[in-house]
Order: structure tokens, then sequence, then C-alpha cells
């Protein structure tokens, strides 16, 4: 394994290991290239975090200590003070994809792998996808936006520069699925789907998102989505 994809191991056994307790306390880890953190998926808190210690995590004989201590980090924390839409429709969907498999709520076959996953392209510079999942019976990888308004310029622009990380850097993601227990077809690389979840209007599906192969995922006030694939 290399070494950039530790941290992405660890929260991936961490969240296996304490399922039912993250659950039941509303956060789930999540694992960045250089540092690990404690997130709340909690609708007080959307995203609300606090990073752990990877040498801690990594040696302790009672984790859940631990995990105790970084939840009560994130409790004394403030509540938003403005609405956090965006962040309350991550929380939501991290929420239900961990209380049910991993299954993503607007599409049961693709798993959920990590959320803000940033890597860095041949250049040096960190692009981000919010939400990262995999569907093994078409072997696809899903470069997922969510998006509380419909910045169509900016979402094909998000999508499109991490689709060019994702085939500059195919072993870090291979690598990434194994981590998940996930495998590709045959050996096969995955191939690559871009997918974006925003607010209902009726001007979907958006012809311009589906020239440029983006499924368009929409969600209604009640949070029930309507897939335009």
């Amino acid at each position: 394994m290399t070494e950039e994809l530790k941290y992405f191991s660890l929260a991936h056994e961490l969240n296996e290991e304490f399922k039912t307790f993250l659950a039941k306390n509303k956060v789930h880890f999540r694992p960045s290239l250089n540092s690990l953190s404690l997130i709340s998926i909690s609708e007080e808190k959307p995203e609300l975090g606090t990073k752990c210690s990877f040498k801690k995590y990594n040696s302790a004989n009672n984790i859940q200590v631990l995990i105790e201590a970084d939840i009560e980090k994130i409790n004394i924390k403030a509540e938003p003070q403005r609405p956090t839409p965006e962040k309350y429709l991550q929380a939501l969907i991290i929420s239900y994809a961990l209380k049910n498999n991993y299954e993503l709520p607007f599409d049961k076959n693709i798993k959920f792998i990590s959320s803000e996953i940033a890597v860095k392209n041949n250049v040096g510079k960190k692009i981000v996808t919010d939400i990262l999942g995999f569907n093994e019976s078409n072997n696809q990888l899903y470069i997922i936006e969510l998006k509380y308004d419909r910045q169509e310029k900016r979402l094909i622009e998000q999508v499109n520069n991490f689709e060019n990380v994702i085939n500059e850097r195919p072993d870090f993601f291979s690598e990434l699925l194994s981590i998940h227990g996930f495998k590709s077809t045959s050996g096969i690389p995955p191939t690559i789907a871009k997918l974006v979840v925003w607010p209902h209007e009726k001007t979907s599906p958006k012809i311009k998102l589906k020239t440029e192969n983006i499924v368009e995922i929409t969600f209604h006030s009640d949070y029930s989505f309507q897939n335009f694939n």
C-alpha cells in the first residue's frame, strides 16, 4: 500500500469495525492524503469534524475511547449560525449509505467509497470531488458532485477536472477500490461516470449535462430523489 493511501485504509477499517457505534453517534471517519478526521453527519452539525491522530488510532488498544473523546470535541463545537444546505445534503446521503451497506439513496447499485476526496493531479494541484462511488455491476467509478444551486458551468468543470485526475492516476484509484473490497471486472480498469445531485426544477433534465455525459439526479423538498439517467 502506498504511503498516501494509509489514511484511506485506516478510515475504512475504522468505519467497518465501529459501524454501529459510529452510526448511533452520527459520525464517520473521513480520510485525506495527509490526515484522518471524524466528521459529523447529524442534522444539527452536518460536516463539522475534528482531526484524529493517525498514530494513536493505528496503535491503540481501546479505540472506542479515542472515538468517544473525538466525538466530544465535535459536540462542544457551536452549530452553524447560517444554513448549510449542501453540507446537510452531503451528511444525509452519507448517513443513509452507512446504514444501508454503503448503498447511495438515489441508486442502490452505487456504493459509497468516501467523501471530499482531494487528489493531486500531475502538476501538483489538489482536485476535489464531493463523493466517490463505485458500481460493481457495470464496473464504473462515479464522480458525484452535490449542488444546492444549479451552477451548471462550475459543475461541469469540477467533474471533468476530477475525471482527468482519475485518468492520470489509475494506480491510486485501483488501490483505493481494493481497500474497499471492490474488484474491477476481469481486471479491466473501471470506466468513469459523472453525476450531479441538485434541486429539482422544471428545466430538468438539462440538455447540456446530457451532452457532457453527466447523470442528473434531482431532489425535492422532502429530499426524495429523481433519477434522469
